[in-house]
């Protein structure tokens, strides 16, 4: 039971940290450089990495448990184990559990407003380029007969 908690403990460290960098990704939206939104990217993905290797530890023991226990792998949830578990064990588990549980709220609310903002920040590059293209074809103008045309460029460019 007391490696179980160890792996709780950890994955509630590492979510805390993953809200931590989606927090600075979040306020640095417009005053990051690239760069260290790569270098927040690289550390998010290092979180998520270290969780998914905690997870399949997890699984492990829950099955190892369910052994023991002579149940069934998938009857054996958080809930149940903690109901089963000594008291001694049973609060620190629940404590992991609650936490866990509001840590992944909190994610997925801060992860939908980035995902929000880098969509918007996307567009507003989109929008950058179309507008710089359109600059180098030249303004439309117009014809004899008054309709608009696109003008040809001023200077010339070499498309690779």
């Amino acid at each position: 039971m007391n490696d179980l908690l160890n792996i709780l403990r950890q994955e509630v460290e590492l979510h805390e940290q993953l809200i931590s960098l989606l927090q600075t990704e979040s306020e640095g939206f417009g005053h990051l450089r690239g760069s260290e939104l790569l270098k927040l990217q690289g550390e998010k993905s290092r979180c998520v990495r270290a969780t998914s290797r905690l997870e399949r530890e997890r699984i492990l023991l829950v099955e190892k448990l369910a052994d023991t226990w002579e149940v069934e792998p998938q009857e054996l949830t958080l809930k149940v184990i903690i109901s089963r578990a000594e008291t001694v064990y049973s609060e620190p588990l629940q404590e992991c559990y609650d936490r866990l549980k509001t840590l992944l709220i909190e994610i997925r609310k801060v992860a939908d407003k980035n995902s929000l903002q880098a969509a918007g920040r996307l567009k507003s590059v989109e929008s950058s380029i179309q507008f710089m293209s359109q600059l180098q074809s030249g303004p439309p103008t117009y014809s004899d007969a008054g309709k608009i045309q696109k003008g040809t460029s001023i200077t010339p460019r070499t498309e690779a």
